[in-house]
């Protein structure tokens, strides 16, 4: 029963770490197209300048 009970704890705090991961990249992915959408709108930027600043820092971050 120990076992089981270790498995479980275990699949929960990877469940939670992996699942934190992938919303704080998303997150991350979302306010880079909003804020990409506010330069186009207010700045004057091209989409395709937003989108290529967007691939860089992922390309980066990697």
């Amino acid at each position: 029963m120990d076992a089981y009970n270790s498995g479980v704890t275990e699949g929960l705090a990877a469940g939670l770490g992996l699942g934190s991961l992938v919303l704080i990249m998303y997150f991350s992915y979302a306010m880079a197209v909003w804020y990409g959408a506010k330069m186009v709108l207010e700045k004057g930027y091209t989409g395709g300048t937003v989108v290529n600043v967007i691939m860089a820092l992922v390309t980066g971050s990697t």
